[in-house]
């Protein structure tokens, strides 16, 4: 058997992995908030006429933004730690950003209810 230096430091195969793996957990919640800042706003004027300041911009930004930057820190803070402090920064950015999705699409759907009622009280 071989003895384990421990002088080696972190292992680049496992921190890859753990790259790989989170990259694709990622790119989730960045297709769709990119999917959002690319089709709700033609959807509020096609449906209910709403003009383009009525488009939450910032939150559509900041719902593509969010996951790319999570994903890039978490590797820049955990990559001289290795592939398990990688893939636990990796997974509590993960849950953030997930967290903060769900945040901005209820207030995406609470607009949109704004618009229905709008539209069918003012026609």
């Amino acid at each position: 058997m071989k003895d384990i230096d421990e002088n080696n430091g972190p292992s680049l195969f496992g921190r890859l992995s753990v790259l790989v793996v989170a990259g694709f957990l990622f790119a989730y919640p960045f297709w769709t908030a990119l999917g959002n800042l690319l089709n709700l706003p033609s959807y509020y004027q096609a449906q209910f006429g709403a003009p383009a300041d009525a488009v939450p911009w910032a939150l559509l930004i900041v719902g593509v933004a969010l996951p790319a930057f999570t994903f890039l820190g978490a590797i820049g803070v955990g990559w001289k730690r290795g592939a398990g402090s990688m893939a636990l920064m990796l997974t509590a950015g993960f849950a953030a950003v997930n967290a903060t999705a769900l945040s901005i699409l209820a207030f995406e759907k609470d607009i949109e209810l704004r618009l229905v009622i709008d539209f069918l009280t003012n026609g």
